[in-house]
């Protein structure tokens, strides 16, 4: 007998964590998330210049920052999760660059404010159609 409530409170305990892992489907950034994304980018919130060395467009200021708006990742994979890396710690060493990228653009930038500016850039070189 101890063994079967030992299984169910086990199947119990997995079906409740099942639940909360599985959530509701990830529908993409929400246009409030990309505007905080756009004011981050370009510096009116947290104090990141990300415009100054990667342009007002995404672009890119030769000689300073990679256009974000083509397919070529430098520094990160292209995903999401990786330009969010990127943003949070900096390019110390750039691999075409001369000039290094500051950990959080050089602001002061929340988790939240991270995030949003990784979505904004991923945005850049992945129109909605």
């Amino acid at each position: 007998m101890r063994t079967l409530s030992l299984l169910w409170c086990a199947a119990g305990t997995v079906a409740v964590l099942g639940s909360f892992a599985a959530g509701p489907q990830d529908t993409g950034p929400t246009p409030a998330q990309l505007a905080l994304g756009d004011s981050v980018y370009h510096g009116r919130v947290g104090g990141a210049l990300c415009f100054v060395c990667h342009g007002p467009t995404g672009k890119g200021v030769k000689g300073t920052g990679p256009d974000l708006t083509d397919t070529e990742w430098l520094n990160a994979d292209g995903s999401v999760a990786s330009i969010e890396k990127v943003i949070a710690e900096g390019v110390a060493k750039p691999k075409k660059h001369p000039a290094p990228m500051p950990p959080k653009g050089g602001g002061q930038l929340t988790d939240s404010q991270i995030k949003a500016a990784a979505a904004y850039v991923y945005s850049l070189s992945h129109p909605t159609k």
